[in-house]
């Protein structure tokens, strides 16, 4: 008699996720204090992972939007799950000001907003309601990252020698960020706030980190440039950021998160997209930096390199034209504007009357009448000299 055959092994059990939920009081608390005020969200929770620290994971698979058998390769696809919901009651914003902020007292909010702008009077109302435990924002404040995590990633609060170890490209953005945060601080001192340094700076972190692009169609928006379009989001801000996430929509009843690819798995990190940005923009305005295989926006700038080589007609000419500065290379090749000033650089004297074929060449390099093959060599040798300069700095660093 023929014995059976032995059992099939057990499937493996499902792989351990890479997170924890985020517990504690607080993140008890503001989950009550969302669900209170009509946000919403579904197979998600708040979670903790290594090396990424607060963010989003599914709890189940999530439904993304896929195409409908039988209807034409581009066009009806299904609806996906809304995975979070944030009403425009529960955001931070311009028209609620006020109510958000009792500290403001008797200030007129409307020449606030128009004598500090959004960023910066959004930062004086936090700074005057964080410690205020009866604000009916509390709860959403409490989970907020502190000080001290900030100081961990956001280069503004490094000590100066720890910011000089920072590439050029990277300390430029820092710069232009301390100009602001100081232009904003004295104006805020200025209009009798009194405010420490540490207590403003934290204000002015969590809206440069948390805030949203925020343009409703109203008339008190028409007129107010980017930089001043923005709103804090309840619950929407735990999510982290990378090149492909979710779809964020803004509607007037609130913002709305979905899929925007395929299906989602359980126990999958989820993320938003911030913005198409490099790593030197992330580190400085966010305090995180992207592996650079998955960071699809990471570029380099070398206007460091480039532009003190350039004498002041070169210059000159190259301004005429557009093209002086942001230069830059990425993963693949430096960009257009980077070979423009290579090959300026190329004509010694351009603003010389016997310069005046090589730049008239040049000029229809610049529009593409001119294929470049003449210069090609000498900017090759130019850009992969700088590749190499670049490296001993980095080495150096």
């Amino acid at each position: 008699m023929t014995a059976p055959p032995p059992s099939p092994p057990p499937p493996p059990p499902p792989p351990k996720p890479t997170y924890e939920p985020a517990t504690g009081e607080n993140h008890t608390n503001f989950l009550t204090w969302s669900r209170a005020q009509g946000i919403t969200f579904h197979k998600i929770t708040p979670a903790r992972f290594q090396h990424a620290g607060l963010g989003i994971a599914s709890t189940a698979p999530i439904a993304g939007p896929v195409p409908i058998p039988g209807s034409r390769r581009s066009a009806r696809r299904s609806e996906p799950e809304t995975i979070a919901f944030t009403p425009t009651a529960s955001l931070l914003t311009r028209e609620n000001l006020r109510q958000f902020a009792p500290s403001l007292g008797g200030r007129d909010v409307r020449a606030l907003l128009k004598e500090l702008g959004t960023h910066a009077c959004f930062a004086a109302a936090i700074a005057g309601e964080r410690g205020n435990g009866a604000n009916g924002w509390a709860p959403w404040m409490r989970v907020w990252p502190g000080l001290e995590e900030f100081r961990e990633g956001v280069p503004l609060l490094w000590r100066e020698e720890e910011q000089a170890l920072l590439p050029p490209s990277a300390i430029s953005i820092l710069d232009s960020q301390k100009k602001k945060f100081g232009r904003d601080f004295e104006k805020v001192k200025k209009l009798g706030f009194e405010f420490t340094r540490d207590e403003y700076i934290y204000a002015w972190l969590i809206v440069n980190t948390r805030s949203l692009f925020y343009k409703p169609d109203t008339p008190e928006y028409k007129e107010l440039t980017r930089e001043h379009c923005m709103a804090l989001c309840p619950f929407i801000d735990y999510f982290n950021h990378s090149d492909d996430g979710c779809k964020v929509e803004l509607s007037p009843r609130g913002y709305t998160v979905t899929a925007s690819a395929g299906s989602i798995p359980a126990d999958t990190q989820l993320f938003v997209t911030y913005g198409c940005h490099s790593n030197d923009f992330l580190l400085c305005e966010y305090g995180f930096l992207l592996p650079t295989p998955s960071n699809k926006w990471d570029e380099v700038s070398i206007d460091s390199l480039l532009l003190p080589a350039l004498n002041s007609s070169q210059r000159s000419v190259l301004e005429a034209e557009g093209f002086l500065g942001g230069y830059v290379f990425d993963r693949s090749t430096f960009c257009f504007r980077t070979q423009a000033a290579v090959r300026m650089m190329l004509i010694r004297d351009p603003e010389h009357p016997r310069s005046r074929a090589r730049v008239e060449r040049w000029r229809r390099f610049l529009v593409g009448e001119e294929d470049g093959e003449r210069e090609r060599g000498e900017v090759e040798r130019w850009l992969l000299n700088s590749l190499t300069q670049l490296g001993n700095m980095i080495r150096v660093r």
